[in-house]
């Protein structure tokens, strides 16, 4: 159930490349990541009837989350079906027996796990990987391998992560984001001491030099070894910003403790052409380039789009940030403000709130928000709003980039369409 998410359609595509039967749905099964599921019969919406005839119900947490009384969920307990979401069933079923090799942290995971695993591919040790975005150079965002390996992101919402017992597990910073779910940075740091009490006896946690993942280290239990990153020096990386060379660093420590030939990693690391949603280039509209990102804090929407304007030095820029989440907008108010106040991209538009799995006036906080950050930012409104906003403004622009979790990665589409 709710197979078109990048985590459930990547255990799912796995699954069915280790011999399970697998079947799917989801209200909205038209997702990019279900098209690389061959062989998988997937429905539209969620009913009793498709737990005919299966062994076990794997969901996604957004079900539990957004309808915990769905009929289907309740027949299956009804049958004494075992019910598990897609991280405990890639826990429990698709690592048993692997040497697991997982990294979390708020931000970074995603391109640092597709970076493990490119590295693995290309020295020909036939990794299973599960990444959470389209890995640009696969057209997926899994890929299944015969061998031992098995490379996945950590996820810390809900205390996701502690489904993994990881042979090595590369925590790349301890920022505190998901404030519906860890309501602190204590709490944060609580769940984190919890997945390093996972790693398996004779283990590896890799950790950047830094204090409080220093401090979290301290707890981790003595047969663990711990090992902080390598600086590997210059990296010609293909991918846009500065900021990724900690994430190819994170990936070259993991060949490095594995034995691997540098020399090769680093080649792998430096073609490595990104992912999906992470600063991806969509196309042009006229003259104007259109990118594309995921980042929803407020670090990594400074960063990201600071990097796009230091690639683009003399063009015009424009953020369009649509805010995710109500829980993490007003937790974050002043940070988000400061960020977007002091980024180096020309004008910001602010959409209205993406409200995900919460309630809440989307057009009065995007408008406060919108407000404070100062005169380089604009409520715009929706999302055809902002587009027919950008289709009248698009010469004042040499490059768009959209930014955020909920459905501004349309945003091109939308802009490709002509008027009416």
């Amino acid at each position: 159930m709710g197979i078109a998410g990048a985590g459930a359609a990547a255990a799912a595509g796995i699954a069915k490349g280790y011999g399970f039967e697998v079947t799917g749905c989801d209200l909205k099964p038209d997702s990019a990541y279900i098209q690389n599921l061959k062989g998988i019969d997937i429905q539209k919406g969620h009913d009793p009837s498709h737990i005919a005839s299966i062994g076990h119900l794997i969901i996604s947490p957004a079900v539990i989350s957004l309808d915990p009384q769905n009929p289907e969920i309740e027949a299956a307990k009804k049958e004494k079906i075992p019910i598990s979401t897609w991280q405990e069933f890639q826990g429990k079923y698709l690592q048993k027996g692997k040497f697991v090799i997982s990294t979390a942290g708020a931000y970074g995971k995603s391109t640092t796990t597709a970076m493990i695993s490119q590295i693995l591919i290309d020295a020909h040790l036939d990794p299973t990987c599960e990444v959470g975005a389209t890995v640009c150079n696969w057209g997926a965002n899994f890929s299944v391998g015969k061998s031992k390996y098995y490379v996945c992101e950590a996820d810390e919402y809900n205390d996701n992560f502690l489904n993994y017992r990881s042979d090595i597990a590369v925590i790349l910073n301890l920022a505190w984001d998901h404030p519906d779910f860890f309501k602190s940075q204590e709490a944060v740091f609580t769940s984190y001491k919890k997945f390093i009490g996972k790693i398996k006896s004779g283990g590896t946690l890799i950790i950047p030099d830094v204090v409080e993942l220093n401090k979290l280290a301290s707890y981790v239990h003595s047969s663990v070894k711990l090992v902080k990153i390598t600086d590997f020096g210059k990296l010609n990386l293909s991918v846009i910003g500065d900021f990724r060379r900690g994430n190819a660093n994170a990936a070259l420590t993991i060949a490095k403790i594995l034995g691997l030939d540098l020399a090769k990693a680093r080649k792998s690391i430096e073609n490595f052409t990104g992912l999906g949603r992470r600063l991806e280039y969509k196309g042009q509209i006229g003259k104007t380039k259109v990118y594309d990102d995921y980042a929803v804090q407020p670090y990594t929407v400074l960063a990201t789009a600071n990097a796009l304007k230091e690639k683009f030095k003399d063009k015009k820029v424009v953020l369009v940030f649509e805010p995710h989440t109500f829980s993490r907008i007003k937790t974050f108010f002043e940070d988000f403000v400061n960020s977007l106040r002091n980024t180096k991209i020309d004008r910001v538009l602010i959409t209205n709130i993406y409200a995900a799995r919460e309630t809440g006036n989307s057009r009065e906080l995007a408008i406060k928000f919108a407000n404070n950050i100062g005169l380089k930012a604009k409520y715009t409104g929706s999302l055809e709003e902002t587009t027919e906003y950008l289709k009248s403004n698009i010469k004042d622009f040499d490059v768009i980039l959209s930014m955020g979790a909920g459905d501004v990665y349309r945003l091109y589409d939308f802009l490709k369409k002509p008027y009416g």
